[in-house]
C-alpha cells in the first residue's frame, strides 16, 4: 500500500504532465521524453475529488523510457508530490524526479518542467567483491519533505544504505554529506524516512536479508547528513524482526518520541509490529511487551493493517484473522476490525474496539479529528478501494460518501490489472489524500487528489 508498495517492481516510466505536448531532452531517458497530460482515470463514487486538482479529474502522466522501476512517492512542505522513479535492470546509478503540484500540474520550479535526475557517484561505494557487482544499482524507496523546501530521498545504493538531499528545484543539495549524498556502512536498503523539528533526519531499514534472515534497524543522520553515532548503539538501534519483514513508516510523536512500524510475513499469515524509541534511539521501555501482550489477547493469528500518531500515543486500525488466510478465502468468517489506541509507553489508552469486517486485504489508516479514515484494498481485486470513516466507538459514519462508503476504481480493469497495479497513498492535509497508482507495462503514473 502506501509505502512497502513502493518496493514491487513495476514497469512504469514516470512523467511531469502538462497542457500541451513538449519535447524534452533528458540524459537518463534518452533519446527524448513527451509529456502528455490525461485525465487520471480515477473513479471515485460519490465524486470527492478536489476541484483543483486538474478540475477533480487528476492527472495521467505518460512518457517514453526504458526497464521496469520502483517507485517512491512524498507530500513536500509546499503541497506538492514529488515522486521518484529507479530503473531496476539494468541497474543504473540515477534516479528521475517528478513533481507535481497541488493543482496537478508539472512543478515548472523543479528542473525542466517538473522533471529533474539525480546521480550517485560511483566512488562512493568503490565495487570490491562480485557481491557488490551484482547490486550495481541505485533505488529509491523513499521519499519524505524537507524541513528547508525540497525533499529527503533513501533506499540503496550498492546493497548499502543511502539518503540524499534535494533541494526546491530537484538538484542535490552539495552541502549534504559528500554532494548531496550519505552512504551509511549498513548493507540493505532504506524503507522509511522522516525528519524531525530539529532537523535531524531518522531513517529505518533492514539488511535484505530476506524471509527469516531479515533484520530491521533505525539510524538517525544530522541535518548535514552527517551519521549520529549518538544514536542508538553506536549508531542504530534494531527494530522487531518477523518472516519477510520491512519498515514500513517512521513517525514523530509530541514528545519527540519515534514510532516505527513493521509489517511482516508470507503465504497469507501477515503481523504488524509497532516500536516505539526515545530520542536517543533507544528503546521505549516496557512498551515491547505490552504491545505483545496486547496480540497476545487479540487472538489473531493474522493481521493486516496500519499505524499513525495520534495525540500523545498512536492509533492502530485494521482486520484480523483466525487461523490465517488459505488460498482464495481472504475473507474470512473470523476476520475482525479492531481500532486500539496506546500511550507512548505500550499502554492503553483506551478500549480497545472491535467492529465488523470481513475484509481482509490492504489498509491505510489516517487520523480525521477523533474519527479514523480507514482506505480498504480487497487482495482479490486490487482495482477497487473503499474509503469508510469510523467513529471512536468503531460505528461508521453513514453521513460520510453514500451509506457511509466512497467507492474508488483504479484506472486499469482486469485480473492482470489486479495482480500489476499497486497504489502508494499519502495524506496531504487535514482533509485531503493523494493517490498515486502505477500499473507493470503501462509505463503510466496517474495521480488524483480526494478531500473528505
Amino acid at each position: 500500500m502506501k509505502r512497502l508498495m513502493m518496493m514491487i517492481p513495476l514497469a512504469a516510466l514516470l512523467a511531469g504532465c502538462g497542457g500541451t505536448t513538449t519535447p524534452l531532452q533528458i540524459s537518463a531517458l534518452q533519446p527524448q521524453l513527451v509529456i502528455r497530460t490525461a485525465p487520471s482515470g480515477f473513479v471515485v463514487r460519490p465524486d470527492i475529488a478536489r476541484p483543483a486538482c486538474n478540475g477533480g479529474r487528476g492527472a495521467r502522466l505518460t512518457g517514453r523510457g526504458t526497464g521496469e522501476g520502483v517507485v517512491a512517492t512524498g507530500v513536500m512542505a509546499d503541497g506538492s508530490t514529488l515522486t521518484a522513479f529507479t530503473q531496476i535492470y539494468p541497474g543504473t546509478n540515477h534516479s528521475v524526479l517528478y513533481a507535481v503540484t497541488s493543482h496537478c500540474r508539472p512543478d515548472s520550479t523543479v528542473g525542466t518542467a517538473g522533471v529533474a535526475e539525480i546521480r550517485i557517484p560511483p566512488r562512493l561505494v568503490p565495487l570490491r567483491t562480485t557481491a557488490q557487482r551484482d547490486a550495481d544499482y541505485l533505488w529509491i524507496l523513499a521519499v519524505a519533505k524537507r524541513a528547508n523546501g525540497g525533499a529527503i530521498v533513501a533506499g540503496t545504493y550498492r546493497n548499502r544504505w543511502v539518503v540524499g538531499a534535494v533541494g526546491p528545484k530537484g538538484r542535490l543539495d552539495p552541502q549534504f554529506g559528500s554532494g548531496g549524498w550519505t552512504v551509511l556502512p549498513l548493507r540493505g536498503d532504506v524503507t522509511a524516512v522522516v525528519q524531525e523539528q530539529s532537523g535531524r533526519i531518522v531513517i529505518a531499514g533492514d539488511n535484505n536479508g530476506g524471509g527469516c534472515c531479515t533484520v530491521n534497524h533505525a539510524a538517525a543522520l544530522s541535518a548535514g547528513g552527517h551519521w549520529d553515532r549518538n544514536f542508538g548503539n553506536d549508531g542504530r538501534v534494531k527494530l522487531p524482526t518477523g518472516e519477510d519483514s520491512g519498515v514500513n513508516s517512521l513517525a514523530i510523536e509530541p514528545n519527540g518520541d519515534v514510532l516505527a512500524e513493521v509489517d511482516y510475513g508470507n503465504m497469507g499469515c501477515w503481523g504488524l509490529t509497532p516500536a516505539m524509541l526515545t530520542r536517543t534511539g533507544q528503546p521505549v521501555a516496557h512498551f515491547a511487551g505490552r504491545i505483545a501482550s496486547f496480540w497476545r489477547r487479540s487472538g489473531f493469528h493474522a493481521f493486516v493493517g496500519d499505524t499513525y500518531v495520534d495525540h500523545g500515543g498512536f492509533t492502530l486500525v485494521g482486520t484480523g484473522q483466525k487461523p490465517c488466510a488459505d488460498g482464495p478465502r481472504y475473507s474470512a468468517k473470523s476476520a475482525t476490525g479492531v481500532l486500539a489506541r496506546f500511550q507512548t509507553n505500550g499502554l492503553a489508552a483506551a478500549p480497545t474496539v472491535r467492529f465488523p469486517s470481513k475484509l481482509y486485504g490492504g489498509f491505510d489508516g489516517f487520523k480525521d479529528g477523533i474519527d479514523t479514515l480507514i482506505l480498504e484494498s480487497p487482495y482479490i481485486d486490487t482495482t477497487r478501494q473503499t474509503l469508510l470513516l469510523l467513529r471512536p466507538d468503531g460505528s461508521t459514519d453513514t453521513g460520510f460518501g453514500t451509506d457511509g462508503r466512497v467507492r474508488i476504481r483504479k484506472p486499469w480493469r482486469g485480473h492482470d490489472a489486479a495482480v500489476a497495479t499497486s497504489l502508494l497513498v499519502i495524506k496531504a492535509g487535514p482533509k485531503s489524500l493523494v493517490l498515486v497508482v502505477t500499473a507493470d507495462g503501462h509505463r503510466q503514473l496517474q495521480v488524483t487528489r480526494v478531500h473528505f
